[in-house]
């Protein structure tokens, strides 16, 4: 019989010792590692390749979103979630998570949990579409606060990107490249996607495939047929195309 691996990953040390010993009285599953923090997880999960992860949500530092997130959701494992969250949050897991563990649980609840994702890794049911519906499902629930970070590859090491150091997002196929000072970085995330959730009044769409920071344009050039060229602080162009210069020059505080 095949014994899939897991990566239980938890801030708090008894939480960890914990699922280990329910772990081990299922011979389905057998211990990968762990992880005491998100960033330790990304890193994790791309060394031991586990099949499942039980992933609490809230911890300091990266929050278990932010791991699916920076994963992505054709690279990420089965997941089950271990967390206190509120209400609205359970009706997504409820639509598109294999299963949560709400603490405190028990054994047999942390058991019906395995048997579904028992279930779903025997039948090689993908996790992309189902984590991609939860993340976004999330987002909508919490819109309140524009997003502050990003977490991206530097090398072997994740690491957090604070978004007001981002002068420019481009799209590039299923990705995202980000231009800071310090250099770029490609995040697995659509750019409509990111634009629903930076802050509106700092980033503006300029082109079909381009958001800008305001505060890196210096200036802007005519064109031709209505376009326009901004000029970043740092000597390089964006084309300001006219299907969004309105709405550039108004957030710039310039009339259209």
């Amino acid at each position: 019989m095949k014994r899939f691996s897991v990566l239980v990953v938890d801030d708090e040390a008894p939480a960890r010792a914990k699922v280990k010993r329910l772990l081990a009285d299922d011979a389905r599953f057998v211990l990968a590692g762990e992880a005491a923090d998100g960033t330790e997880a990304l890193s994790r999960v791309g060394a031991l390749r586990p099949d499942l992860l039980v992933l609490d949500v809230q911890m300091p530092g990266l929050t278990g979103f932010e791991v699916l997130e920076a994963l992505g959701p054709e690279d990420c494992p089965a997941v089950i979630f271990s967390t206190a969250y509120d209400a609205f949050a359970l009706r997504a897991f409820d639509a598109h998570a294999v299963d949560y563990l709400l603490k405190p649980y028990d054994a047999d609840r942390f058991g019906r949990a395995l048997d579904k994702a028992h279930a779903l890794l025997i039948g090689g049911q993908p996790e992309t579409g189902r984590l991609q519906s939860l993340l976004e499902d999330l987002s909508r629930a919490q819109p309140a606060r524009p997003l502050e970070r990003l977490v991206v590859k530097v090398g072997e090491a994740w690491v957090p990107l604070r978004l007001d150091t981002v002068w420019r997002l481009s799209s590039e196929d299923k990705y995202v490249r980000l231009y800071t000072d310090q250099g770029e970085h490609l995040v697995r995330q659509s750019l409509r996607a990111l634009e629903d959730r930076l802050d509106a009044a700092r980033f503006v769409r300029v082109h079909r495939g381009d958001i800008i920071n305001l505060d890196a344009v210096a200036r802007l050039e005519p064109w031709t047929h209505g376009d326009g060229i901004l000029v970043l602080k740092n000597g390089t162009t964006v084309v300001l195309s006219r299907t969004w210069r309105e709405a550039f020059l108004q957030k710039w505080g310039l009339e259209g």
